[in-house]
């Protein structure tokens, strides 16, 4: 996949919405280059397993982009496409050194029922509590639920060839289907 090619990747709010249960989504943040998000998360480690973006992609300077989403019923979505000039950027040599191996080290520092907070405003101090992470040949996902509150997310980073997804889905329901299913819609426009 050419490294300009990653907004074709990127699948349409309508789509989004289809796939989260939500209407009338509104892009909340744009990205274009690695770049951390405006949000305060304690203790730090939990950053990378809570945000899209915030790992593995920083070393390589892979083509970068991406949106985060919020919708009429309060569902939230981010979808985050990096195009690496070289494969080996996102696998590493023997499984170690890649993005994918920084992604999942970097989400082992926040261990899993260790309580995190998220502070959107200073009145707006969420806590949150990371659940196992969970491997597959072509992806690593993790769930992390809003303590006390039905609302949980699930995050999903994937590759196939030079490209790797990383999507986060927020719903007050089962927010791991409609992750994987929109990291498969996105990985389904890759050729071969």
């Amino acid at each position: 996949m050419p490294t300009t090619a990653g907004a074709d990747l990127l699948l349409k709010r309508s789509e989004l919405g289809d796939i989260i249960g939500d209407t009338d989504l509104v892009e909340t943040q744009a990205y274009n280059r690695p770049q951390r998000s405006n949000v305060t998360i304690e203790p730090w480690a939990c950053r990378s397993r809570a945000l899209a973006g915030e790992t593995g992609v920083w070393a390589k300077k892979p083509a970068l982009v991406g949106n985060a989403n919020r919708g009429a019923h309060g569902q939230a979505v981010t979808q985050m496409v990096a195009v690496f000039e070289d494969p080996a950027d996102i696998t590493g040599i023997a499984g170690q050194g890649g993005a994918m191996w920084t992604i999942e080290h970097e989400w082992g520092n926040c261990p899993d029922g260790d309580i995190f907070f998220i502070e959107l405003d200073p009145t707006n101090n969420q806590r949150w509590v990371p659940y196992p992470i969970t491997k597959g040949p072509d992806r690593i996902g993790t769930t992390f639920q809003r303590d006390g509150l039905p609302r949980n997310c699930h995050h999903v980073v994937a590759h196939r060839a030079n490209v790797l997804v990383d999507v986060v889905v927020c719903t007050d329901g089962d927010s791991k289907a409609p992750a994987n299913t929109l990291t498969d819609r996105i990985l389904a426009k890759l050729p071969g």
